[in-house]
């Protein structure tokens, strides 16, 4: 995780894209977000990419892919498991089994995206602050091991 690593979202409805993507430039002016519709593209792209993503934002419903799928997918690949790159969902509606699921796949957390562009800045505010500030396995430079 580098804290100026960009902000991987991934979702494929377009009015969340509309609302999240500026909403998270804003929040986390030094880090670039990166958008993805679809699990396939997004696990494509951090198993090619040399950037140290900060963080990744996922629904979990999704249409190709979704977000259980991905995280699942991720955890099995072993480079990128050993990346350990922070991993929240951010969804709605929000089930206990959905929840439950998600937990034993390791995840950072589960949030449900609330109704009110106020309330998701909140939200989104409260994620990007506690990983800025949070020590991480990844944190650190690689000379520093």
């Amino acid at each position: 995780m580098e804290i100026n690593g960009p902000i991987i979202l991934i979702d494929d409805d377009e009015d969340d894209q509309f609302i999240l993507k500026p909403m998270l430039e804003e929040i986390a002016p030094h880090s670039q977000v990166l958008l993805f519709t679809s699990g396939y593209d997004a696990i494509e792209f951090l198993r090619t990419t040399d950037l140290r993503p900060f963080l990744i934002i996922s629904e979990v419903s999704m249409q190709k892919m979704n977000g259980l799928e991905l995280r699942r997918k991720i955890e099995q690949d072993p480079v990128l498991r050993k990346r350990s790159i922070p991993f929240i969902f951010f969804t709605n509606p929000v089930y206990k089994h959905l929840v439950e699921e998600a937990y034993e796949l390791t995840i950072q957390g589960f949030f449900e995206k609330r109704s009110r562009v106020a309330e998701i800045q909140k939200q989104l505010q409260a994620i990007v602050d506690y990983w800025s500030t949070c020590l991480h396995p990844n944190r650190f430079a690689s000379q520093d091991l």
